[in-house]
């Protein structure tokens, strides 16, 4: 029963955050309530809970029929196995912020190429208390300051994101999570990039992040 409750507290959280992607900076997160983006009609309770209404519901609107984008479902799962595995004790409460952390922070950059600097800056407060402060931290901290205010070719936000990663992580940590978020970057440019837009890279630096922490 715990774990199954760490799985749908993950999973809602993960819809709530779907939410927030969807509305946030324009829109209120609390008004109005759901609704189908394409009909929108507001949703009912039923449709509500995370995973087990897009099943029941073949992955559509129950009003209008239009399809639900499947990232939804698969941001769901995502956050609902890192609280399962978080509550086999896979790893600690910090490292699940910081879980949670990059999967908001890489949606935003996938859809926007930024992200809100608030959400940034309470994850990072919020994170302090588990961490302290540390050279490597402060440089990427400044250093992306500086790339805010200079064009250095390198994305501030991508620098703020790895100043708070180098909270939890040492040199060489950090400096995998660089190397495998590069090596994957060239893959994506090389054959899936399509378009001359920028790449998103925090969700490079993430999966870095993931392999970091789970495989090294």
């Amino acid at each position: 029963m715990k774990f199954f409750l760490f799985f749908c507290l993950g999973s809602s959280l993960g819809s709530f955050i779907g939410l927030i992607i969807d509305r946030f900076p324009e829109k209120s997160i609390i008004f109005p309530n759901s609704y189908c983006n394409y009909c929108k009609h507001s949703l009912a309770p039923r449709d509500l809970i995370p995973i087990l209404s897009q099943i029941i519901n073949k992955n559509r609107c129950r009003f209008c029929g239009y399809p639900i984008p499947f990232h939804y479902l698969l941001l769901e799962l995502f956050c609902g196995s890192i609280c399962l595995l978080y509550a086999n004790g896979c790893f600690s409460f910090s490292q699940l912020i910081l879980l949670f952390m990059g999967i908001l922070l890489s949606l935003y950059d996938l859809k926007d190429h930024s992200y809100p600097i608030i959400f940034w800056l309470a994850f990072t407060f919020f994170l302090m208390v588990f961490y302290p402060l540390n050279l490597i931290s402060l440089f990427l901290f400044f250093l992306g300051l500086y790339a805010a205010l200079k064009n250095i070719q390198i994305g501030s936000g991508d620098l703020l994101y790895l100043s708070t990663l180098a909270l939890s992580l040492n040199f060489q940590e950090i400096l995998w999570v660089v190397q495998i978020a590069s090596l994957l970057g060239i893959v994506y440019y090389l054959f899936c990039k399509k378009e001359e837009s920028p790449i998103a890279f925090v969700p490079f630096l993430f999966s870095g992040y993931i392999a970091v922490l789970f495989f090294l």
